[in-house]
């Protein structure tokens, strides 16, 4: 009976970290369009459908669209039920790489899918909060204070004793899971930097001078700055720079490029430094250390984590 009910926690805290996680990356990260740094719309949407394991209907729509006269396409990455509504035509793309795009499919599927795992998240750990505090709340209050008054046999008394235990490492490991899937989210994105950061270690760094700002933009948030810095072997190249259209394009940046593509580049904040690399491990070894503890029911019972 014990090792049924350890297994039945092992699942849920499992749940808690499956949903939480994927809520946070569909919310945060799949559907994040501030990575693109262009939207337009879709002259053509195909709905594209496919079939469940049920034959019931889905889409995983294409939409096509327009840059600089050249014909794209991007898929959607998620497959719905809701056939696509031709007015949610927006497609988020990279000026310099068009073919890297997001559909407002995905934008709309990973948001609503996204709320709708950290709800279940939400549900999950209210119930597992809400089961001790019916049951034992106020036993955890009473029973310490008059255990030794009361005629318990030694036996009850350990089974009162074992169930605050319980109860105890449920309340820390809820905390626990939090923070390990807080810092798994901060992480994700240092992850994406560090990415950054190791492609373009061997590449030339430079100071692109500010030059103009183009009158005409696709976007209503995002204006397209104009700025040239000269390569290794002396030829003037010029790049654009996207910027928020409140934002005031600074006269210097400093950026690192693809000597065989200059057109691939990096900004400075784009990339971690030294300091940033080293936040980056010490967050990962917390991460693993938080994990351990959340699994060793030794170690947690140790520790002390309070609301007060």
């Amino acid at each position: 009976m014990k090792n049924s009910n350890i297994k039945n926690n092992i699942v849920i805290y499992l749940c808690i970290i499956l949903f939480a996680g994927v809520g946070i990356y569909l919310t945060f990260f799949a559907g994040n369009t501030k990575k693109f740094d262009r939207k337009t719309e879709a002259f053509k949407i195909e709905p594209n459908e496919t079939y469940d394991s049920d034959d019931g209907t889905m889409y995983q729509p294409i939409y096509y669209f327009q840059v600089k006269g050249k014909e794209y396409e991007c898929e959607s990455k998620s497959a719905s039920s809701s056939y696509p509504n031709k007015k949610k035509n927006k497609v988020y793309y990279q000026s310099n790489s068009p073919t890297k795009c997001l559909t407002e499919y995905d934008k709309s599927s990973s948001a609503f899918g996204g709320i709708l795992c950290l709800i279940v998240t939400a549900v999950i750990i209210i119930l597992m909060v809400k089961k001790p505090s019916q049951d034992s709340n106020k036993s955890n209050e009473n029973i310490e204070a008059n255990i030794d008054k009361q005629q318990y046999s030694e036996e009850d008394r350990q089974k009162v004793i074992d169930a605050i235990g319980k109860f105890s490492l449920i309340y820390k490991r809820v905390i626990l899971g939090i923070i390990i899937l807080v810092l798994l989210a901060i992480t994700l994105f240092d992850t994406l930097l560090l990415k950054q950061t190791i492609v373009s270690k061997d590449y030339p760094e430079v100071t692109a001078e500010y030059v103009s700002t183009k009158e005409e933009h696709e976007s209503d948030v995002f204006k397209d700055c104009i700025y040239t810095f000269t390569d290794k072997n002396g030829k003037q190249q010029e790049i654009i720079i996207s910027i928020s259209k409140d934002e005031q394009p600074e006269n210097e940046v400093k950026i690192k490029y693809n000597e065989k593509d200059p057109q691939d580049y990096y900004q400075e904040s784009s990339v971690l430094d030294k300091s940033g690399i080293i936040w980056y491990i010490v967050k990962v070894v917390a991460i693993i250390i938080l994990i351990i503890l959340f699994f060793n029911k030794k170690l947690l019972s140790k520790v002390n984590l309070s609301l007060q």
